[in-house]
């Protein structure tokens, strides 16, 4: 899926969505034509991440309790 359609499955802007890959909290795939692709596994991610970053944690320590959390492919 494109980053639009993770936005409004997960109801976060784009921007806060590019943000978050910048901190390492989650990798797209490439496509051929270099676009980012974002896998199914990622809608559930990035709810994750947002429910950390609500609970008063920062990015950087959010990236260290993602891995316990569950596997999320492509990370």
């Amino acid at each position: 899926m494109r980053i639009g359609e993770l936005s409004r499955r997960t109801g976060t802007p784009t921007r806060l969505l590019r943000y978050y890959e910048e901190q390492g909290l989650f990798t797209p795939e490439r496509a051929e034509n270099g676009y980012r692709e974002y896998g199914e596994h990622l809608v559930d991610r990035v709810l994750q991440i947002r429910g950390l970053l609500e609970g008063g944690l920062t990015a950087k320590s959010s990236k260290v309790f993602l891995p316990s959390l569950g596997t999320a492919p492509g990370r």
